[in-house]
């Protein structure tokens, strides 16, 4: 990675703009007129003090964390895996955090994120979403 804070601004960002996005994904263009008034949404609607994120950010984390694991054991030799597979691993413990409770005590974690209680938080993924890391 040759610029570690553009990764990390890119990730910033999109997390930033999803929680800004969060409270009227699921609803019309006239609805969030009706409800935010003529400007639309211009501020994070907050809950318990907190600008939620939607599954696309959790996703996202969980992709990056797989970008990372892969190109960390290819650099050290410690494994020659693909990308895929490091990320189809990650969005299987996405899928963990979405069907169970943290914290996850049972068995070994994959991915650092699942020692973090926030990814636990189930938002709306699609049923792709939910099907492809089983498959």
């Amino acid at each position: 990675m040759r610029d570690p804070d553009k990764f990390r601004g890119c990730i910033l960002g999109g997390a930033a703009g999803d929680a800004l996005g969060y409270e009227v994904e699921f609803i019309g263009e006239w609805e969030i007129f009706r409800h935010f008034g003529p400007d639309g949404i211009s501020e994070y609607a907050l809950t318990h003090g907190a600008a939620l994120i939607s599954d696309d950010t959790q996703m996202t984390l969980f992709t990056a964390n797989g970008l990372l694991a892969c190109t960390a054991r290819e650099q050290t030799k410690a494994d020659r895996a693909s990308y895929v597979r490091h990320i189809q691993t990650m969005y299987q413990c996405w899928l963990k955090t979405q069907k169970r409770k943290f914290p996850i005590r049972s068995e070994r974690l994959e991915s650092w994120l699942l020692n973090l209680p926030e990814p636990f938080s189930k938002r709306a993924p699609g049923m792709t979403c939910l099907a492809a890391p089983e498959s």
